[in-house]
C-alpha cells in the first residue's frame, strides 16, 4: 500500500492516540476508599470463639510467644511481650495450657481492634491508590471504566470474604490442620475471572492488591503473599484468549502444578518438614481444578449482572443457530452470507496483527443485524429486478441505509450481545459517506430550493475505536466492493483491496483506532489471500458426448432407424427445469 506521501496523516494519528494524563476522580477515589475500608474490616476481624489449638500432650509445631504483657494471677507473675511460652518441638503440659488459655482470653476480648483496623486501612488505601494511579498513567492498555472498577472491587471483596470464612471454619473445627487446609481455598479463580472478564493488566494489578490482603489475613505471611500473587498471575496467563472451556480447565491445572513446585521450593528454603508436602500438593491441585469449575460457574452470572462480553459468551454467540442469525438467514440471506464471509476475513486479519480473532469473527456475524428491520432495501437481499428505492428521493434512501446502524445497536441491546459487539456495530461504518445516494442527490440538486450537504449522507459514527472495529470496517468495504469485480484475477484483487484500504485511510476513518501502517499491510495481505480463494478459477468441464466420449448411456440411432445399445434417457433432460 503506497502511503509514503502521507506524513500529515501519520502524525495526526500518533498525536490523537497519545494517552492523556490520568487522575483519580472523586468517584474512583470513593470506590478505592470504600474498598480499602471493607477489606481492612475483614482482615481485622478475628474469631472470638476460637478453640484451643493444642491439647495436653501435643507437640508444639512452632514457637508460641506472648502477644503482650499478660498477668497470671495464679502464679502472681507477668509474661512479657515476646516471651516464648512454648518452644517448637516441646510437649504441651498443664502449665503451658494455663498460659495459653490466658493468651486466648486476651485475644478473645480483643477480637476486633480499632487500632489494627486503622493501620490496615491506611496501608491498603495507599497501596491500592499508588498502584492504580501508576498503572493508569504508565500502562497504556490499563483503561478501566467505572463499571470495570466497580466489578473488580466487588469481586475482590467477595474473594476476601470467601477466604476469611473458610479460614475461620478451618481454625474452629480443624485447628491442627488449618495451616494445610488453606491451600484448598480456590483463590486461583480470582486471576482466571479477572483475565477473562477484563484484561491481563487489570488482572495483575488487582492480583497484587488481593495478595496484600491475603498476607494480612494470615499474620503478614510472606509465603502466602507470594503463593497468592504468583498463583493468580499464572492463572491469568493461562486464561488468555479463552476460545473454549477447556482453556479454563487447563489454566487451573497448569497453575496448580507450577505452584506446587514453588511451594516445595519455599518450604525447603525455610527448612520446613517435607513430610506434609504430599498433602499440600494434593490440596493445591484440588484448588486449581476447583478454581476452574468455580470460574466457569460464576462467569455466566457476571456476564448477566454486569453485562460483560467474555470469550465464553462469544463462543455461544458464534453459534449460527442464534435467533438473530437464524432470522437473518431466512429474511436477509444476502446479508447473512455477506456477514459470514466478513467473519472469515476479520478472523484472518485479527490473527495476522495479534488482535482478538474470536471477537472480530463474532462481531462480523452481527454487525449488520440492523438490516433485518428493512432487508429488501439493501441490494444483497434484492430478488429479481425490483428496486425498493424506486420512487424514493436520494435523501430518503440514504436515511434508510444510515438507519441500519442505529437499529443494529438497539437490537444488540435487546438481545444482550454485550458492549464490545454493540460498540463495533455502531462504529463499523464510522463517519463514512453513502456515496451512491449522495451523488444522485447532487445530480438532482436545485441550489435555489435546497442545498445538498455532505454531512446528511454520512454515518453518525463514532469512528472505530479498537483494532477489531477497524478490521470490521475494512472487511465490510472490501467484501462488498469485491463483488463487482470483472474477471477477479489475483492481480486485480490485490489492486482492488489496496485501493479500498487507502480510500478508508485517507478519509480519516482509522484515526481513532490503534491500527498502524504495519497492521494495515498485514490486513491487506490476509484479505487478498482469502479473496483469491473465494474467487478462484475452476476448470471448464467438457460437454457430454456420445459413444466416443464419456456418455455411454445415450442410445445411438443407426442409419436404418433401429435403436442400438442402451435405453434412451433423453426424455428426462428437462425434468428439473424451473417452471414459471
Amino acid at each position: 500500500m503506497n502511503l509514503g506521501m502521507l506524513p500529515w496523516r501519520i502524525s495526526k494519528m500518533q498525536s490523537e492516540k497519545a494517552k492523556p494524563p490520568s487522575y483519580l476522580n472523586y468517584r474512583r477515589l470513593l470506590v478505592i476508599i470504600l474498598l480499602s475500608f471493607l477489606l481492612s474490616l475483614i482482615c481485622s476481624t478475628k474469631d472470638p470463639f476460637k478453640l484451643s489449638e493444642y491439647q495436653y500432650g501435643d507437640i508444639a509445631r512452632k514457637n508460641i510467644k506472648s502477644p503482650a504483657d499478660i498477668y497470671l494471677p495464679d502464679k502472681d507473675i507477668t509474661m512479657k511481650k515476646g516471651e516464648i511460652i512454648v518452644r517448637e518441638g516441646d510437649r504441651i503440659t498443664d502449665e503451658h495450657l494455663q498460659k495459653l488459655s490466658r493468651v486466648e482470653v486476651r485475644e478473645s476480648a480483643a477480637a476486633f481492634s480499632v487500632k489494627n483496623l486503622i493501620l490496615i486501612f491506611l496501608l491498603l488505601f495507599f497501596s491500592l491508590a499508588l498502584i492504580y494511579e501508576y498503572a493508569d498513567k504508565n500502562i497504556k492498555k490499563f483503561t478501566l471504566a467505572e463499571k470495570d472498577l466497580n466489578f473488580a472491587a466487588i469481586f475482590t471483596l467477595f474473594m476476601a470474604l470467601l477466604v476469611k470464612a473458610a479460614t475461620l471454619i478451618f481454625e474452629h473445627f480443624a485447628p491442627s490442620s488449618a495451616p494445610y487446609l488453606l491451600y484448598i481455598i480456590p483463590i486461583f479463580c480470582y486471576g482466571i475471572i479477572l483475565r477473562i472478564v477484563l484484561f491481563s493488566e487489570a488482572a495483575i494489578i488487582f492480583s497484587i492488591l488481593f495478595s496484600i490482603v491475603m498476607g494480612f489475613l494470615f499474620d503478614n505471611s510472606l509465603s502466602i503473599f507470594l503463593y497468592t500473587l504468583l498463583g493468580n498471575i499464572l492463572a491469568s496467563y493461562y486464561s488468555g484468549k479463552c476460545e473454549n472451556r477447556n482453556t479454563v480447565l487447563k489454566a487451573g491445572l497448569y497453575t496448580s502444578s507450577i505452584i506446587s513446585l514453588i511451594v516445595i521450593l519455599f518450604d525447603t528454603l525455610q527448612g520446613n518438614s517435607l513430610s506434609n508436602i504430599p498433602l499440600k500438593v494434593a490440596f493445591i491441585i484440588f484448588n486449581g481444578v476447583g478454581s476452574s469449575f468455580i470460574a466457569l460457574g460464576l462467569l455466566p452470572v457476571i456476564e448477566h449482572v454486569f453485562n460483560y462480553t467474555t470469550d465464553i459468551k462469544l463462543l455461544e454467540l458464534a453459534n449460527l443457530e442464534h435467533p438473530l442469525l437464524e432470522e437473518m438467514m431466512v429474511n436477509a440471506p444476502g446479508t447473512h452470507h455477506h456477514s459470514i464471509v466478513i467473519g472469515n476475513l476479520a478472523k484472518a486479519a485479527a490473527e495476522s496483527i495479534g488482535a482478538h480473532p474470536l471477537l472480530a469473527r463474532v462481531s462480523a456475524y452481527y454487525h449488520d443485524i440492523g438490516k433485518l428491520k428493512m432487508p429488501h432495501y439493501f441490494i444483497e437481499n434484492r430478488t429479481g429486478n425490483d428496486d425498493a428505492h424506486k420512487g424514493l428521493t436520494p435523501n430518503m434512501s440514504a436515511l434508510i441505509i444510515l438507519s441500519h446502524v442505529k437499529e443494529g445497536i438497539e437490537m444488540a441491546r435487546q438481545y444482550r450481545l454485550g458492549k464490545k459487539i454493540t460498540d463495533i456495530i455502531g462504529q463499523h461504518h464510522g463517519t463514512s459517506l453513502v456515496a451512491y445516494f449522495y451523488n444522485r442527490a447532487k445530480e438532482l440538486e436545485d441550489p435555489k430550493l435546497h442545498v445538498i450537504e455532505e454531512k446528511d449522507f454520512r454515518y453518525s459514527g463514532p469512528k472505530p475505536q479498537t483494532k477489531e472495529a477497524g478490521i470490521i470496517m475494512l472487511a465490510d468495504s472490501v467484501e462488498a466492493s469485491s463483488r463487482i469485480l470483472d474477471d477477479p484475477t489475483p492481480k486485480r484483487i490485490e489492486t482492488h483491496v489496496q485501493e479500498v484500504i487507502e480510500k478508508i485511510f485517507l478519509d480519516g476513518q482509522l484515526d481513532e483506532c490503534e491500527l498502524t501502517l504495519k497492521d494495515l499491510h498485514a490486513i491487506q495481505k490476509s484479505f487478498i489471500a482469502i479473496l483469491i480463494g473465494i474467487f478462484h478459477h475452476r476448470i471448464e468441464y467438457p460437454e457430454r458426448t456420445l459413444h466416443d466420449g464419456t456418455d455411454k448411456g445415450i442410445t445411438e440411432i443407426s442409419g436404418n432407424g433401429q435403436k442400438n445399445g442402451q435405453k434412451d434417457h433423453r426424455k428426462f433432460t428437462n425434468i428439473f427445469k424451473a417452471t414459471g
